[in-house]
């Protein structure tokens, strides 16, 4: 089931007027939630099925914690709605209450900004649940080329003005050798999400504007405010395509393989790794930097582009002692995303593309779940 903001208002005992924009329950969060660490029992809760936004990345991890997480408790299948992290980071943090989602999965860390917003909303008490490392990566069709990236190229290759002595000028490139001379003579077309996704703020943070990083034009502008722009903003010519997810039930994943199939050979595009794992057999990496993604090179940092996969939950949303609460099953989840099974050495999640973090990590994000330590930002 896919839910949006107001589908999630006109669910069951989540609100009665149906409104998109609903409002929080009168008297906000309920005194002592989150004290509970017994299992799911009948109870007195505001509604029977746990609400989960954000991140397709993450969606696979979730998925597979929840059918262990059921195989012990009799619990109702969550709504999982993927709207990507950012929009269900906006989501998560709208306010406290049946009306709003309990859990938002994260392919990379809530902003400040976004967190501010949380506050703004009284979302106060949120615990960030790191499960894995995961790597994004550029990925091309069986039968092309495979040569080597760098963020630099990427930048050159896709954003809407590139210097020229001193100035900015429109971006002139239209194959990957007049970038590189060690490229193949092919045409420039890249396929990224739209705005939202995490995995496209993570493309523009890491591949765009890392790939300007220290261009002296860029440098030369004095605010931030400025210099971002010039490093994210992408050609419109024709040479990059953007996926977006809100206008085709088909997940990006599903619709980046429909759109690498078609395209002409030496198309580029971008994905986490567990994408390329399930498709090794219609898809090939492109090294970054040299550096082909893989569990040694993810863990050892030596592949530059990787992520923290997490999830953030409502401490509000959780059962007190009494058993009252806005939904039953949060702090099994929790439990779930960290157990052995799950996150250690040949867990579950690595069979799915993640890589386990040393034994310091783990330790330190299971006291988070045991202590249900606010996130700071």
């Amino acid at each position: 089931m896919v839910l949006t903001a107001g589908v999630l208002a006109a669910t069951p005992n989540a609100g009665q007027d149906g409104k998109s924009s609903p409002q929080p329950l009168t008297g906000g969060p309920i005194v002592g939630a989150g004290e509970s660490g017994v299992a799911p029992a009948a109870a007195a809760t505001d509604r029977d099925q746990m609400v989960i936004v954000g991140s397709s990345t993450v969606y696979p991890f979730l998925r597979a914690a929840i059918q262990r997480l059921q195989r012990s408790y009799v619990l109702p299948a969550p709504i999982i709605d993927a709207v990507g992290t950012t929009a269900g980071i906006k989501l998560f943090c709208a306010g406290i209450g049946a009306e709003f989602p309990d859990v938002v999965a994260a392919s990379r860390g809530m902003q400040k900004s976004e967190f501010d917003t949380c506050i703004e909303h009284h979302v106060l008490d949120v615990i960030e649940v790191k499960i894995g490392q995961t790597a994004f990566a550029l990925v091309v069709k069986k039968g092309s080329p495979v040569f080597n990236m760098t963020a630099r190229t990427i930048y050159l290759a896709l954003a809407a003005e590139i210097p020229e002595d001193g100035e900015f000028a429109p971006n002139p490139f239209t194959t990957w050798r007049q970038i590189d001379k060690d490229a193949p003579p092919l045409p420039i077309n890249v396929i990224i999400p739209t705005a939202g996704s995490g995995q496209r703020t993570f493309f523009d943070d890491n591949f765009m504007q890392g790939g300007c990083r220290h261009v002296k034009e860029i440098d030369a502008i004095f605010a931030a405010i400025d210099r971002v722009p010039k490093c994210v903003t992408l050609r419109k010519d024709g040479h990059v395509t953007q996926i977006n997810e809100s206008t085709d039930p088909a997940s990006y994943g599903e619709l980046l393989l429909r759109d690498l199939e078609k395209a002409p050979l030496g198309t580029i595009g971008l994905t986490a790794l567990p994408l390329y794992l399930d498709n090794s057999d219609k898809l090939d990496l492109l090294p970054i930097g040299g550096v082909l993604p893989s569990h040694d090179t993810i863990a050892s940092f030596d592949y530059p582009m990787t992520s923290d996969l997490r999830l953030y939950f409502k401490r509000a949303h959780m059962r007190n002692n009494e058993g009252r609460g806005v939904v039953r099953g949060l702090r099994e989840l929790m439990g779930e995303l960290v157990s052995d099974d799950a996150t250690g050495e040949g867990g579950y999640f690595e069979a799915l593309g993640a890589v386990s973090y040393d034994d310091e990590m783990k330790a330190e994000i299971r006291k988070t779940v045991r202590t249900l330590r606010r996130f700071k930002r």
